[in-house]
């Protein structure tokens, strides 16, 4: 999977655009860029087996990033970017849960219902884990998203503001939003 990873870094902008870039650019180390940042992330998703890809024509179409959360809240690191102390709060707020940290489709082949398969996937996923409950962060102006996990059993439990530093966004807040799993 790790030749995917160039067809990845799209998906993986796409699914908080501007957010993405502006958090790989703060989190970059010295000499590197934002995308070689990105590069390490989604590699480090690959090597520990929380990525999915939908392969299809030779190209990536789809992906899927999940994960269990851990039993505990995240403490807060010192120094920790301050665009990511309300996310960290929300992750607290899940904490035992199946974590969707990404989903995303390109625009080739948006339609095909590839991301309704890999939600479907990171639910079972999420029941082989032994987990109850499953969890996602959007942003409140991803409307199409929001409405996406609605109809899938999903409701909103949790808000945070968005600490923009330099992200040029309309958005005023994140939504933890979460599904009880049978």
């Amino acid at each position: 999977m790790a030749e995917d990873l160039e067809q990845v870094l799209p998906l993986a902008r796409q699914t908080v655009p501007g957010f993405v870039e502006e958090l790989w650019q703060r989190l970059s180390e010295p000499g590197e860029t934002a995308d070689d940042f990105g590069r390490r992330a989604q590699g480090a998703f690959i090597e520990e087996g929380n990525m999915i890809v939908a392969d299809l024509n030779d190209s990536v179409a789809a992906m899927l990033i999940s994960y269990p959360m851990a039993d505990t809240p995240n403490p807060h690191v010192p120094g920790m970017d301050d665009m990511l102390k309300p996310l960290i709060r929300l992750f607290s707020k899940a904490a035992g849960t199946w974590y969707l940290h990404g989903l995303a489709t390109a625009p080739a082949f948006a339609g095909q219902g590839l991301g309704t398969r890999l939600m479907g996937m990171a639910e079972d996923l999420a029941r082989r884990g032994e987990k109850n409950r499953i969890s996602l962060v959007v942003v409140d102006t991803n409307l199409q998203a929001i409405s996406f996990y609605d109809r899938r059993g999903y409701a909103t439990t949790a808000s945070e503001p968005i600490v923009k530093a330099g992200w040029d966004t309309t958005a005023l807040n994140w939504l933890l939003m979460e599904k009880p799993l049978p």
